[in-house]
């Protein structure tokens, strides 16, 4: 299925080496655990996003699993989620799921080391609809890898009706070189690869890697530099490599708010085998502001760079993502999510410009401290210059019940 085990040993490595490094602190961890499973009937218009699809009625199972540990000096979790959609017409039974783990650890008063691995199953882009993750009032794990590192425009565009797997593994150290400077190095590979194309013609690997230094300016400002290089590798000899220097920049608005952003360009070299070469030059930029309260959480992203994709024409994107969840009382929370990416065309293999849009929402009231019900929406609308797939929009109502931690 992947090519050879050398790149799953390479992201074990890169995932497992911050979790060692915090193997000795965990003694006195402080942890939070929890399940939820859910339940729930719907309706979809067209799930698969096709340009022949119908709109189904469906019942839904899942569970989502979260843990989460962490002491003075590393912070931690693990989460998992997968479900099962039957539909009552046409679709029969389709699976999702999604794990992911992520680790930050300092290391000695001057180094930090940090990473993160995952592995996700998905159809028609029906993760980006979905609602799981760290919640309201768990603490992140801080600090990110930087937007630098992996970069993934979600979904692929050209394979959005297929079944796409992705497995992923970067990692990353902070060194602080004065009190007012730092570098951060990162390191990242992902594989990409969809069921039932012919040869595994869509199927990529991708190796990133970034470096990047930092100075604060005063106790709210920081700016600096950052080199960022991106490799894939695709059937038949196709490569595209890309690489470029950025301007980097973080604000603390204020105590729970903060932004950050990088500009500059990227050099894409593309051996297109059969297909000959082609290079060009492109801006490139990505720019983030969130806000965390203990009953709030907010942050909204955008992007725009070269960007690997399943027919290897590494087009440029640009995209915009957002999500917002708040706790209204002690029993009623709200939860939205917006995205959308833009990919231009795709040089010689003449794909057009693609979009992409989602639009979800949850309503949760809690009935009893563990058991809890409401409605999810959700609206997806792709567009390919025509004819179009009809767009998605669908709902659900739900009940849950929680099983460990309790808030």
């Amino acid at each position: 299925m992947i090519a050879g085990t050398h790149l799953l040993r390479a992201l074990a490595g890169a995932s497992l080496l911050p979790l060692l490094a915090a193997a000795p602190a965990q003694a006195q961890a402080q942890t939070e655990t929890y399940l939820d499973l859910q339940a729930g009937l719907g309706y979809s218009t067209n799930p698969d996003l096709r340009r022949d699809g119908v709109g189904s009625a469906f019942g839904r199972v899942s569970a989502y699993g979260y843990h989460g540990w962490g002491t003075e000096r590393s912070r931690s979790n693990i989460s998992a989620y997968v479900e099962n959609s039957t539909f009552f017409r046409r679709y029969g039974n389709r699976q999702l799921f999604s794990v992911q783990g992520n680790n930050s650890t300092q290391v000695s008063e001057t180094v930090t080391v940090f990473g993160s691995a995952g592995f996700s199953g998905d159809y028609g882009a029906q993760l980006s609809s979905r609602f799981f993750g760290a919640p309201v009032n768990t603490t992140p794990v801080n600090p990110v890898i930087p937007e630098g590192s992996v970069i993934v425009v979600n979904p692929d565009l050209a394979a959005l009706s297929q079944r796409q797997y992705r497995i992923f593994g970067n990692a990353g150290l902070s060194y602080t070189l004065s009190p007012r400077d730092s570098l951060i190095g990162t390191v990242g590979a992902q594989r990409l690869f969809f069921k039932g194309n012919a040869s595994g013609l869509l199927d990529y690997n991708q190796y990133d890697t970034s470096l990047a230094w930092q100075r604060q300016v005063n106790e709210r400002l920081s700016g600096g530099i950052r080199v960022i290089a991106s490799k894939t590798d695709y059937e038949l000899g196709r490569s595209v490599l890309t690489y470029g220097p950025q301007l980097t920049a973080e604000l603390k608005l204020n105590e729970t708010l903060r932004a950050g952003g990088a500009i500059g360009f990227v050099r894409t070299e593309r051996d297109l085998g059969v297909l000959g070469n082609d290079n060009s030059t492109d801006l490139a930029f990505d720019a983030s502001v969130c806000r965390d309260l203990e009953y709030e959480r907010m942050c909204a992203r955008i992007a725009r760079r070269t960007q690997s994709d399943s027919i290897g024409a590494s087009p440029t994107s640009s995209s915009l993502t957002a999500d917002y969840s708040r706790r209204l009382n002690a029993r009623d929370q709200i939860q939205l999510a917006i995205a959308g990416t833009t990919t231009d065309a795709g040089g010689n293999f003449a794909i057009g410009r693609q979009n992409f849009y989602s639009l979800s929402g949850a309503f949760d009231r809690k009935i009893s401290p563990r058991l809890s019900a409401g409605v999810n929406v959700a609206a997806r609308k792709l567009t390919i210059g025509g004819p179009d797939p009809k767009a998605d929009i669908g709902g659900s109502l739900f009940i849950r019940n929680r099983f460990g931690s309790v808030r």
